[in-house]
């Protein structure tokens, strides 16, 4: 008799707005990296208005994640794949 090994889907973090819970455990994630240099770049103020349950806590979150330097060395398990992790801002 065959063994099946049934493999592990990836959840969607419904309600989650824990960047790095969603990367560690493997979690669906559309990656808004791509708009951090945008946020760099704009004069004064950014203003991200989005409705209810599209991921504003999560972005944000990520940005925490992203910008804490305390949280440096976590940085290629949070970022290596992702746009970011490839293009970098200074």
């Amino acid at each position: 008799m065959e063994e099946y090994i049934i493999p592990r889907r990836k959840r969607i973090p419904y309600g989650m707005m824990n960047f790095a819970v969603i990367r560690r455990d493997d979690c669906y994630y559309v990656d808004k990296t791509q708009f951090i240099p945008m946020i760099e770049e704009a004069d004064k103020f950014f203003f991200f208005i989005r409705p209810c349950r599209f991921g504003k806590s999560l972005t944000v979150n990520m940005l925490q994640h992203y910008y804490d330097i305390l949280a440096k060395n976590k940085f290629d398990a949070l970022f290596g794949d992702l746009y970011i992790g490839k293009h970098p801002t200074p």
